[in-house]
């Protein structure tokens, strides 16, 4: 896993494009976000509204996805005789995980959410008519359980593209000979690297996040799962890695150093298409073929939704002509481009055969055109026992919750929207072998806090009972300073003898920020970095989190992720406690 400073940020951009999901539930009337649009006929007035299809993707395929639906859009099979469109596609992505978890078992709630808690069309986005993995294998872990919870059908059509996944090296760093790029595992042409530069670099995104980041951990972890954490620890970085291919291309380049010695496993259609960054001076990069670790192989899935019924032979219909214009290429008369053409362009591969590229790359991608015999897909189990692996690869974690309770924090109390409520919500990432425990944070008797729920391992029903029964306002202020630092002696106490991941969380208005200037900051930054325990700043003012703040500052120095109301704050902070917890009740 990240160290324990990058390990809390591994999720620290996830809920804002989740906001842009959606945001595209607004989109499909017209409010937000990206939608594929009706377009005009020669006469606008006398073209009807298109029918709207919903296409959840892959993050890390979604711009490709995207330029297909483009495609689409003005395409004769979308055009009807008198000029009009047939359709219009919202293209949004979510997580992989997520998304197989909620097809897999939340059908239920993503059609009727029932509690703050779980919320699958916030979490993912509106109920989808297709969806389209970046793996074949994610569809058998994403299929539904049986009656009485299964509100949803999926019918996969099967992969229509392919793009293996390659050890992205700068070419000062890469191998010579075609062999040495094509004929070995992955821990070979790591150890290649370091054997050729002693400080070497790889680097992996977020496994939870995208298909091609949990196939390149699958490589990384091989067939010893006793050799997980070792693994891990060879992909650590300071800081959160990034959320998919794209951005970890853009990002290596801001340290010319980091770029120049650091190899990025990435699916290979990436060092095609180019990444949409502002970068555009970069070390030049080669790829290398790992001969185990798995491909990408789109598929396109009909989602049928229970009771989805009165415009079903219409969406049938809708849903029929965008597959068949996706997996086809063009070159006819009556159909010049397909969807296939698009992935062409963007790097992608044939599904079938040797695996030819679809559209003959630039001769300066570093790719190989013939790279021998590629890995087949994905195994479902396969994958999901690498993703379990990786969730509890350091073991379980230690989460230390700061309750503001002094009396500025009145208005902000009641209900799942107040502090106590928005803490118990970010409970749900937390199992049966993770510690934690709450504190008040108010200035009684000389102590700046008091223990509200004693830190343990916890049933979470029981945790929020004795929330609810203990919470209270006190006729006091807060100290974030002093609270602060007795939070970082306790939590560094208890991480002396193991490596299990840590988080200090604190629910605050920021009222008594006065406590936080001048040389008291100073010496509270300096302790926190000296603890290197991620601190989540979570502030119930939208201005909280701006630059230079307090708030800012002590996440920042500490390696962790400071959270305000101008994003989804309950959401997040679910996410960076389900990064440090188990989630195994």
């Amino acid at each position: 896993m990240p160290t324990a400073a990058g390990r809390v940020l591994l999720w620290l951009r996830r809920r804002a494009r989740r906001a842009v999901v959606a945001a595209a539930v607004l989109t499909a009337t017209g409010i937000g976000g990206y939608l594929a649009l009706a377009g005009t006929g020669p006469d606008q007035s006398s073209c009807g509204p298109p029918l709207e299809l919903r296409l959840l993707t892959d993050p890390d395929i979604e711009s490709t996805i995207r330029k297909a639906a483009d495609a689409y859009l003005t395409s004769t099979a979308n055009t009807t005789p008198g000029g009009c469109r047939r359709s219009g596609i919202t293209v949004y992505s979510a997580g992989s995980a997520d998304a197989a978890t909620g097809f897999h078992d939340q059908s239920d709630p993503w059609q009727r959410p029932v509690s703050n808690d779980l919320d699958p069309q916030r979490d993912i986005g509106p109920q989808p008519d297709i969806w389209i993995p970046a793996s074949s294998a994610s569809v058998a872990r994403a299929q539904p359980v049986e009656p009485p919870r299964k509100y949803l059908t999926l019918e996969p059509d099967g992969p229509f593209a392919y793009s293996p996944m390659v050890l992205s090296v700068p070419r000062n760093m890469g191998e010579a000979s075609v062999g040495d790029r094509t004929e070995n595992p992955l821990t070979t042409l790591r150890g290649n690297l370091t054997r050729r530069q002693k400080d070497a670099d790889v680097r992996r995104t977020d496994p939870e996040y995208t298909d091609s980041a949990l196939l390149a951990t699958m490589g990384l972890y091989g067939t010893d799962a006793a050799g997980v954490s070792e693994a891990e620890a060879g992909v650590a970085q300071s800081g959160p890695p990034s959320l998919t291919g794209s951005d970890l291309l853009c990002t290596l380049p801001d340290d010319s150093n980091t770029d120049d010695h650091t190899a990025a496993l990435v699916p290979e259609f990436l060092m095609v298409s180019g990444v949409n960054c502002d970068r555009t001076t970069r070390s030049p990069r080669m790829a290398e073929y790992p001969t185990d670790v798995p491909a990408l192989d789109p598929t396109f899935v009909r989602v049928r939704w229970q009771g989805a019924d009165r415009d079903r032979s219409a969406r049938d219909e809708a849903v029929r002509r965008f597959r068949t214009w996706l997996t086809h290429g063009g070159g006819t008369a009556d159909q010049p481009a397909g969807g296939l053409d698009v992935f062409g362009e963007d790097g992608f591969r044939d599904v079938s055969g040797a695996h030819d590229f679809l559209t003959a790359p630039d001769t300066d991608a570093g790719t190989l055109t013939r790279p021998g015999r590629l890995p087949a897909p994905a195994d479902a189990d396969a994958m999901a026992t690498a993703l379990q692996h990786y969730r509890n690869a350091n073991g379980p974690g230690q989460v230390l919750f700061l309750l503001d309770s002094s009396g500025s924090m009145g208005d902000l109390w009641e209900g799942p929207g107040g502090a106590p409520g928005i803490l118990e919500q970010s409970l749900g990432g937390l199992g049966d072998r993770d510690e934690y425990g709450v504190w008040s944070v108010a200035s009684r008797g000389g102590r700046p806090s008091d223990v509200l729920l004693p830190f343990a391992r916890h049933r979470r029903a029981d945790a929020e009972e004795t929330i609810d029964r203990r919470a209270a306002i006190r006729d006091a202020e807060s100290d974030p300073d002093g609270a602060l630092r007795a939070a970082l002696e306790f939590m560094a106490g208890r991480g002396k003898d193991d490596e299990h991941p840590q988080l200090i969380l604190y629910v605050t208005d920021d009222e008594d920020n006065n406590h936080l200037t001048g040389g008291r900051l100073d010496a509270l930054l300096n302790s926190v970095r000296d603890k290197g325990i991620p601190v989540v700043m979570a502030t119930l003012d939208s201005g909280g989190c701006d630059q230079g703040k307090p708030d800012a500052r002590i996440s920042e120095a500490s390696g962790g992720r400071c959270l305000d109301t101008k994003g989804d704050l309950v959401a997040g902070l679910r996410d960076e406690v389900a990064r440090t917890g188990t989630g195994d009740e």
